[in-house]
């Protein structure tokens, strides 16, 4: 006795089976066109918002790095500096794990004088290669 397949098997069947065909084309892809880039961190800044829930208040100011290139970077070391009329008024930096390759990580700098739109800084200070 045989056992016929309805059209609802065969139909799971055929999407399965092309997820899977999907899948291992991407990875084939990827692996053949991957480039070994250098890393190429870009970094953005938030709006400062002010945090007058701890002792001295202080402003926190969000920073993400993006990672353009196709090599991952530790001890990202970023520096936030403000400005006013030209001059360094407060300098802080902050230390991110890890930032992959193509991808972005986030984190917080604090500053004790508010912030005006435009004068803030960011640089990305060093980083080292695993």
């Amino acid at each position: 006795m045989t056992i016929r397949k309805n059209w609802l098997e065969w139909t799971v069947f055929a999407v399965g089976l092309a997820l899977v065909l999907g899948i291992v084309g991407y990875l084939i892809v990827q692996a053949v066109r991957h480039e070994d880039r250098p890393a190429r961190l870009g970094i953005t800044i938030g709006d400062a918002s002010r945090s007058e829930d701890v002792e001295p208040p202080h402003f926190v100011v969000p920073v993400t790095v993006t990672n353009h290139g196709d090599r991952t970077v530790v001890d990202v070391h970023v520096e936030v500096t403000l400005v006013r009329d030209g001059a360094p008024v407060e300098r802080t930096e902050l230390t991110l794990p890890e930032v992959p390759r193509r991808s972005s990580r986030a984190g917080a700098s604090t500053l004790q004088t508010e912030p005006a739109r435009g004068q803030l800084r960011a640089r990305v200070l060093g980083y080292s290669e695993p």
